[in-house]
């Protein structure tokens, strides 16, 4: 089978517009995310404490 001036402009066409949009989906997952949704937390991360009230009351070890 020949490949006339027409198929092979068809096949160049094809090939270029696959690299084209393969190009596209790698330039768009090696960019950066404008906005992350964050996952909601089913409960809190850390250790949960009784409530002293009096440790709330006087300044903490970080106060200047």
């Amino acid at each position: 089978m020949e490949m006339k001036r027409r198929r092979f402009l068809q096949v160049v066409l094809a090939a270029a517009a696959a690299l084209a949009a393969a190009g596209v989906g790698l330039l768009r997952r090696a960019s950066p995310v404008r906005v992350v949704r964050a996952w909601r937390v089913r409960r809190y991360p850390g250790p949960v404490r009784a409530l002293d009230e009096a440790r709330v009351r006087h300044p903490g070890p970080w106060t200047g």
